[in-house]
């Protein structure tokens, strides 16, 4: 349900993006909350 995908993130950002700053968990869920309200694309409610 999720509960892999700041793991995820925090692996990708040290993979293809070295050096820059990683978001901090709260702020990673903040980010994605914001984004999924901006674009609710297919839901079922």
């Amino acid at each position: 349900m999720g509960d892999n995908h700041y793991r995820r993130y925090v692996e990708h950002q040290a993979r293809t993006h070295p050096g820059e700053p990683v978001l901090t968990e709260r702020d990673f869920w903040k980010m994605r909350h914001q984004h999924t309200e901006a674009n609710p694309g297919a839901r079922c409610c």
